[in-house]
């Protein structure tokens, strides 16, 4: 007997399991999983029965924790959850006829002055880490800081909202920040650029997919200023090289905090030169902060960040949609040209591939940056495209398939 497919919205609200109840009002469910941005939630409700707009009316404030759940997806017996975090409910509407709803949620702290209440202090010699760490304990957050260490000489929250105070220090600096799940995440985008990608995406996977380049991110570098403490003269570092340059209008303390500065102000405008929008069926091993890989794309092809996840589930559907943004080979995000293409031959290596082998790996053994791969695949690509025929693939994925015994060059 075959299993059928199913899906389900767990919901948890206000601390009571209401999802038995909420099914056969439920009418679709979105859920946002993003980075520049708070995670967001959206039901809408059918209120055939008035109770949305009587007893279960919502309160704004009110907690949701929801979950997705899948049985029996991709084989029988499996099952796969995911904790879409705890958000509030920010916003609520009705309309008639028919009489239906939509209740919208935030992932913020249950306590609304982390992002409503303006405050004002200075902080010397601190790192950023402290920084987030006390704001984190004001609102009962745990503070998870994925990044660096970076020491700030002086900086002044003036007037503003401790969530807009610690989010615009973290681009400063080229960091991402977010709430989920109670806790306020900091993390160095070029350390995730850099990982390995979760997954290869191919035309064939996808129902839907769009591809967007602007001069956007075409700079080179950046131009910050400091004060000298011993001259009291202005100084301006360049950062990368003068041929685009973008001027910052952000202070530095110091060189060596222009140069982070710099580093954060090109890899931010740089960030969404290329972007890609898929849509396909669920791969819940698919989340924000993640790279994937896309191959049999043509020019497109390459590692691109995940910047946003988006889940809908109706009653007979349920897809997601992508936000991507192209990193370059040096592992940063924005234009720049397919690695490999000028790789030397020069101090090569030869090497016999071995079971459990991937371009990835040996790129990360080799260079200290898995996504230098293709510099492996292009020194390559004849044999590996023929080895992979030969063991009846059409392609090998841009050197995803690679087979024990094929000998290689892997180049300086």
């Amino acid at each position: 007997m075959t299993m059928t497919r199913k899906k389900t919205v767990n919901v948890v609200y206000n601390g009571i399991e209401v999802w038995k109840s909420l099914d056969p009002y439920l009418e679709s469910f979105s859920y946002f999983d993003s980075v520049d941005e708070s995670d967001k939630i959206s039901f809408s409700v059918n209120d055939r029965d008035l109770k949305w707009v009587n007893s279960w009316i919502p309160q704004t404030g009110d907690v949701i924790q929801p979950s997705v759940i899948l049985e029996n997806w991709n084989y029988e017996g499996e099952k796969m959850t995911v904790a879409c975090g705890d958000f509030v409910v920010d916003d609520f509407s009705f309309s008639s006829p028919p009489l239906s709803g939509s209740i919208n949620g935030v992932s913020a702290p249950v306590n609304t002055s982390f992002k409503e209440t303006m405050n004002t202090r200075t902080w010397e010699a601190a790192t950023i880490s402290l920084i987030a760490s006390e704001i984190a304990s004001k609102y009962g957050l745990t503070s998870i800081y994925d990044a660096p260490e970076i020491q700030v000489a002086k900086t002044e929250q003036s007037n503003q909202a401790d969530s807009d105070f610690i989010k615009s220090l973290c681009q400063k600096y080229g960091l991402g920040m977010k709430v989920y799940a109670n806790r306020l995440v900091i993390w160095d985008y070029k350390t995730y650029f850099k990982k390995r990608p979760v997954i290869v995406l191919t035309p064939q996977m996808v129902s839907k997919w769009s591809y967007r380049k602007s001069m956007q991110g075409t700079y080179t570098g950046a131009k910050v200023s400091y004060t000298n403490p011993a001259t009291k003269k202005t100084v301006e570092v360049i950062v990368g090289t003068p041929e685009r340059l973008y001027r910052t209008t952000q202070k530095a303390d110091n060189e060596a905090d222009a140069r982070l500065i710099g580093e954060g102000a090109v890899l931010n405008a740089n960030r969404k030169a290329e972007t890609m929008q898929i849509t396909l069926s669920p791969k819940l091993s698919i989340m924000a902060c993640m790279t994937v890989q896309l191959s049999e794309f043509g020019k497109m092809d390459g590692i691109y960040f995940v910047e946003q996840v988006s889940h809908t589930i109706g009653r007979k559907s349920y897809t997601m949609q992508l936000k991507l943004s192209r990193i370059t080979e040096n592992g940063e995000s924005g234009n720049g040209e397919t690695a490999g293409s000028n790789a030397s031959t020069a101090g090569a290596e030869s090497y016999v591939i071995k079971k459990g082998d991937t371009l990835w790996d040996l790129a990360k053994k080799k260079y200290g940056n898995g996504s230098k791969y293709t510099l492996i695949y292009e020194a390559n690509k004849d044999a590996i495209e023929a080895d992979a025929k030969k063991h009846g693939k059409s392609s090998s994925n841009n050197g995803y398939w690679i087979y024990p015994g094929l000998t290689i060059t892997i180049p300086a």
